[in-house]
C-alpha cells in the first residue's frame, strides 16, 4: 500500500512539475523520487547491474531519473520562454502640452 502511494505521489509531482514548472515542484519530484528508491523493494524487478552481493540497480530504480529529468527540462524551458507579448512603450509627453 505504501509503495502504491509513493508511486502515485511521484507521478503526481511530475505532472505538477510539467504543468506548472517551478523549483519547488522540481524539489517535490526529487523528494518523491528519493522516497520511491527507499520503498520500492517489493516491486523492484530484475537486477540489471550488481554492485555488491545484495545490492544492485534494478528495473524499478530506472523510474526516477527520467521523471526528474522531465521536471528539470520543463523548468528550464519555462524560464527561457517569453512571458507574453511585449507592449510598445507608452508616450510620456502628451501632444497638447
Amino acid at each position: 500500500m505504501v509503495v502504491g502511494a509513493v508511486l502515485v505521489s511521484l507521478l503526481a509531482a511530475t505532472v505538477l512539475a510539467v504543468v506548472r514548472p517551478s523549483v519547488a515542484a522540481l524539489g517535490l519530484v526529487a523528494a518523491a523520487g528519493l522516497a520511491w528508491w527507499l520503498v520500492n523493494g517489493p516491486v523492484e524487478g530484475a537486477v540489471l547491474v550488481e554492485v555488491a552481493p545484495r545490492h544492485g540497480l534494478t528495473v524499478a530504480d530506472l523510474l526516477v531519473p527520467p521523471l526528474v529529468a522531465a521536471a528539470a527540462l520543463a523548468l528550464v524551458l519555462a524560464r527561457r520562454r517569453p512571458r507574453g507579448r511585449a507592449r510598445p512603450p507608452r508616450a510620456t509627453l502628451r501632444p497638447w502640452t
